[in-house]
């Protein structure tokens, strides 16, 4: 879902100092400034003045790169990730102590399991996918990821007729391709989404084709699907939570709009919504920049966060799915379809 493009600096006298920062500073201020999604947000005067007067007495390379994570809080960005020397550096919301203690656990969950696709019959004939977080980044493992989901899928629907649950609970984002490849039988051959603008005008649309996910005329996926196993209107339950973020919520939104889906849950995590491109400034130095937000197929705009049709506040058991309560309430919805 990701751009890459590689943005030359103009080398000044700002880019001997502040602790070698490989670059132009100004150049990379103007450069967030004018292209963050959220720049018609913040009154700019005042962030340059506070931003000028930080970056001149800053001493350090870490203090010149407090100064970046500085305007990224005035920004409320959350997602944009600044990567310097084989570290990031971004602004994220602070919680108050029992809410991170919740968080923290389910984020623990989701580290321990990264790409671990998991899928099983659960209830009578109901069908249950968990996409996690995904890191994969060549294209032979985004192929094999999607290509192992939908054939999952495929497999499940021999003996899942009344529906399915696609829990995104444990989805802290990653590579957004395999994720709407793999769940592309659910959805069909149409477009299932957008990005737009800061002026909220289209700038590119999501399509599935014959399984693989075209991003902007762009085929990110090549892989083989049953291609008359109709599953594009089965009833489907869309479980979201507080660490479903980045492609997760991507993912989520794919689905919104689709007949015979209700969300339940609770809200993803707030900011997490926006599409990001990797942008190079130097050898060492990277910029994943919120550059657009997304909608879904009915041009809805997600400035936030994915709500849930319904919420359903705590009760998760991974363990024991039988005895969660988000799953226990997607049972019966879909039991009762």
């Amino acid at each position: 879902m990701r751009k890459i493009s590689v943005v030359v600096f103009f080398t000044s006298l700002w880019s001997m100092s502040y602790g070698q920062f490989p670059g132009s500073v100004d150049s990379l201020y103007t450069f967030i400034k004018s292209n963050s999604i959220l720049r018609t947000t913040v009154e700019w005067t005042q962030i340059d003045e506070a931003f000028q007067e930080q970056i001149h007495t800053a001493k350090s390379l870490k203090d010149t790169m407090n100064c970046f994570v500085f305007v990224l809080k005035q920004l409320n960005d959350y997602h944009t990730q600044i990567f310097l020397n084989n570290e990031y550096y971004g602004y994220y919301p602070s919680f108050e102590d029992s809410v991170l203690i919740r968080l923290k656990t389910l984020s623990d969950r989701a580290s321990s399991s990264i790409n671990q696709i998991h899928s099983e019959i659960i209830s009578k004939e109901i069908g249950y996918i968990r996409v996690p977080t995904m890191q994969v980044y060549n294209q032979l493992q985004i192929n094999n990821y999607a290509q192992s989901m939908a054939d999952k899928i495929t497999e499940l629907s021999k003996n899942c007729k009344n529906g399915f649950i696609i829990d995104l609970r444990l989805n802290g984002g990653g590579n957004v391709y395999p994720m709407l490849s793999g769940l592309s039988l659910f959805m069909g051959n149409k477009t299932i989404g957008y990005e737009t603008d800061v002026d909220e005008q289209v700038v590119r649309s999501w399509v599935l084709e014959n399984g693989n996910f075209v991003i902007g005329g762009y085929p990110s996926t090549n892989i083989k699907v049953e291609r008359f196993l109709n599953l594009d209107s089965i009833p489907i339950v869309v479980i979201i939570g507080p660490v479903t973020r980045s492609s997760g919520s991507m993912t989520a939104i794919a689905f919104k709009g689709r007949p015979n889906t209700i969300f339940i849950g609770e809200p993803t995590a707030n900011g997490y919504t926006t599409s990001n491109g990797y942008f190079q400034f130097a050898s060492n130095l990277t910029l994943n920049f919120a550059t657009n937000y997304v909608a879904d197929r009915n041009k809805n705009i997600y400035k936030t966060t994915v709500n849930p049709d319904i919420i359903i506040s705590h009760g998760d058991n991974f363990d024991h799915l039988m005895e969660d309560k988000k799953i226990q309430f997607a049972i019966n919805w879909l039991n009762g379809k």
